[in-house]
């Protein structure tokens, strides 16, 4: 922990030395809260202790006497810090002030966040619902093939072309390979995790089949051999139940900003409306496992 003090944490700390009104203490919180050291005078709560281990050193043992006096002299030069910027008045530079507040309102926004992701309960039920949806969308077999990925449907009806005359894929895809836009071989791939065309191609062939004619998606053209099938076996509900907690919640927060936005009223200045590039429409099925990547 004896790292460089976290710029954003500094900074948030000297937003709390206050300006020329408003709250002037050093640390904003209610005064009688009990107390776990005191600084020059100002008091730290336990409090703040509490919420710097949560937020700061989540894996810190509190019991251990050294790692409290670790995290204790932390928060001691945060105090110290904030004092030097009160003192040297470093608020009226409108730059250093700026910076202080971007730390503040990011802050105050993933607190604020995590807060809208908790409001909403969500139930066991909710949960093994989504675990099954996703193991729906897994599909019963994943699989093992070696693919060319190719920007030119001329190219890829002629690698695909030398497979039909018989020669063998392993000689194609090397002599392919540095002319492909991707040349990969792909192990235990879910059929879900696959653009529908492939997974659909995949799924009519026997293990030792190759492509015929090229395979269409939105990366490109693809020429493939199948090596293998294997049965999905999806994680146990148990071992994944936090991770898809986690995932919901996250949703649930985007979707409570994305109607907070709804609802704004934004202005800006005549003339500097930012403009405004609409996004992609999002795929109906889970990142596909064969986009474009280096060569090789």
């Amino acid at each position: 922990m004896r790292k460089i003090l976290s710029i954003s944490v500094c900074l948030a700390l000297a937003a709390c030395s206050g300006g020329s009104t408003g709250d002037q203490r050093i640390v904003q919180l209610p005064a009688n809260l009990p107390v776990a050291e005191t600084v020059n005078g100002t008091p730290v709560p336990q409090e703040l202790v509490d919420a710097f281990v949560r937020v700061k050193a989540a894996k810190a043992d509190m019991s251990n006497p050294e790692q409290r006096a670790e995290i204790l002299r932390v928060l001691g030069d945060y105090v110290l810090l904030a004092e030097q910027a009160q003192r040297d008045k470093m608020l009226a530079d409108p730059k250093f002030a700026a910076e202080v507040e971007v730390a503040r309102l990011s802050a105050l926004a993933n607190g604020a966040m995590i807060r809208l992701q908790q409001q909403t309960p969500i139930s066991d039920d909710a949960l093994k619902a989504e675990y099954e949806a996703k193991v729906a969308r897994m599909g019963k077999s994943e699989y093992d093939f070696g693919n060319l990925l190719f920007a030119s449907e001329d190219e890829a009806l002629k690698a695909a072309g030398e497979l039909t005359t018989g020669k063998p894929f392993a000689q194609v895809y090397d002599e392919w390979k540095g002319k492909a836009a991707q040349s990969k071989v792909f192990s235990h791939i879910p059929a879900g995790q696959l653009p529908e065309p492939l997974a659909q191609a995949l799924a009519q062939m026997k293990v030792g089949d190759f492509s015929r004619t090229p395979v269409k998606t939105q990366f490109g053209w693809h020429v493939f051999h199948l090596d293998a099938i294997n049965p999905v076996t999806p994680p146990e509900f148990d071992k994944v139940k936090d991770e898809i907690r986690g995932a919901l919640q996250k949703k649930i927060g985007e979707e409570r900003l994305a109607k907070l936005k709804q609802q704004a009223k934004i202005e800006y200045p005549a003339g500097s409306a930012p403009t405004v590039v609409k996004p992609a429409p999002a795929p109906a099925q889970p990142a596909p496992a064969v986009a474009p990547e280096k060569k090789g």
